[in-house]
C-alpha cells in the first residue's frame, strides 16, 4: 500500500516525506539546489539545524520553487504533490539522496495546549499511530521525546521539544536506512535550535 503520509489525527505532526503521491508535474524552470560535501547548519527564521553532507534544504514557505526542482532534478518527482500541500506547515525540509533511497529531515511547530504535558502528547501520538499499525518505541527525557516508527523498511525517527506554547517536531525519514543515516540522525539531533529572536 501506497502512503502519501503519517499524520496523526488531531495534533498532525508526523509527516512522512519518502511515499510519493501523484503524478509528476511539468517541468520546472528554477535553479536547484546543490548538496554541499560537508555538514553544513541550515537556518530559518525560527530555527536551525546542522545537517550532514549531500543534503539540501531550507524553509518550503519561502523557497518551494527550488526544492521543487531539486527533487524534479533528482527523478523524485512523485513527491511533489506532497511538498505542495504541506510546504506552509513545514518550518525547514531537507533532504538527500543516497543511491535510489531518498532521506529527509522535517522540522514542524505544533501548538501546545496549556495543559498538555510531554508525556500526554507522545502518547496520544503512540496511540494514534500504533492504531494505524504502525511499530512505534518511545523514550522520553525530562526535555524530548524520541518516537522512533517501523513499517516494513521504512523507518522514522522524531523527537519532540516542549516549549511553553508549543512542541517542535523534527522527523528523520528513510527507506532502508543505512548507517550512514543513523549516525547523522544522532550527530544532528543535538544541534537543533530555537533561534531567540524568534522567540
Amino acid at each position: 500500500m501506497k502512503l502519501c503520509r503519517w499524520r496523526s489525527l488531531g495534533l498532525g505532526v508526523l509527516l512522512l516525506f519518502l511515499w510519493g503521491c501523484g503524478a509528476n508535474p511539468p517541468g520546472l524552470e528554477t535553479e536547484i539546489l546543490t548538496p554541499s560535501n560537508q555538514w553544513q547548519t541550515l537556518t530559518t527564521e525560527q530555527v536551525q539545524l546542522d545537517v550532514p553532507p549531500g543534503y539540501v534544504g531550507g524553509n518550503p514557505g519561502l523557497e518551494l520553487p527550488a526544492l521543487a526542482a531539486t527533487l524534479e532534478a533528482w527523478d523524485k518527482g512523485d513527491r511533489l504533490e506532497w511538498l505542495n500541500q504541506n510546504a506552509e506547515t513545514l518550518e525547514l525540509l531537507a533532504f538527500q539522496a543516497e543511491g535510489d533511497r531518498l532521506n529527509s529531515i522535517t522540522i514542524v511547530q505544533e501548538e501546545r495546549p496549556e495543559a498538555l504535558t510531554l508525556e500526554d502528547y507522545l502518547q496520544q501520538q503512540v496511540a494514534t499511530l500504533q492504531a494505524a499499525g504502525i511499530t512505534v518505541s518511545l523514550t522520553q527525557t525530562a526535555d524530548q521525546g524520541r518516537l522512533e516508527l517501523n513499517r516494513g523498511d521504512l523507518t522514522q525517527v522524531s523527537y519532540v521539544y516542549p516549549e511553553t506554547t508549543t512542541f517542535w517536531v523534527i522527523t528523520y525519514s528513510s527507506d532502508r536506512p543505512t548507517a550512514a543515516f543513523t549516525a547523522g540522525v544522532e550527530q544532528s539531533q543535538p544541534s537543533f535550535q530555537v533561534r531567540p529572536e524568534s522567540s
